[in-house]
């Protein structure tokens, strides 16, 4: 058997969890679920930083070596979208925190420019929650969840009106 894998995405005051998200839209309102299309980012605004996290259950001894990048679809000017630090200790995490429109200041990644998910960013794991204690490269308990992937995209007044390319935001681990 494998581990059963699946994107979850925080949203709310009170970090409402959505199981199960097959994708994740910036857009200008905090949920997961209405469609980007009703609540656009003005050019000169930010979307709402979205909480996202891997969830792991099922049958599987070990989950290790978690990178994130961003791997296609070039954003055009005027956009950049800044992501979570590398974890490289358990203090590196972050907490939840209400989304906001707001530039997130720890988001200190840009994760604009597209990259081969091998040179992505370290993603570490453990129990209970994305934001809990005790992240760990490599995590044996079921189930695991990584830290929170949390990314927003942030703008400037010089860019072009309507929809962005597709981003595709890639989460890579090994489990045995």
């Amino acid at each position: 058997m494998a581990a059963t894998f699946e994107f979850d995405e925080a949203n709310g005051v009170g970090e409402t969890v959505t199981h199960g998200r097959a994708e994740s839209n910036w857009k200008n309102i905090d949920d997961s679920t209405t469609a980007y299309s009703s609540n656009p980012i003005t050019r000169g605004n930010n979307s709402f930083d979205k909480w996202l996290s891997g969830h792991f259950s099922g049958t599987f001894n070990q989950i290790s070596a978690g990178l994130f990048a961003h791997t296609a679809g070039a954003m055009g000017a005027g956009l950049t979208i800044k992501g979570q630090p590398a974890m490289t200790v358990d203090a590196d995490r972050l907490a939840y925190a209400t989304p906001s429109t707001t530039a997130n200041a720890s988001l200190t990644f840009d994760q604009t420019s597209v990259i081969a998910i091998g040179s992505g960013r370290a993603v570490w794991f453990g129990a209970t929650s994305p934001s809990a204690a005790g992240k760990a490269a490599t995590m044996t308990t079921n189930p695991c969840y990584t830290n929170y992937l949390t990314h927003q995209l942030q703008t400037t007044t010089g860019a072009s009106p309507g929809d962005t390319a597709t981003a595709t935001l890639t989460l890579r681990y090994n489990e045995n």
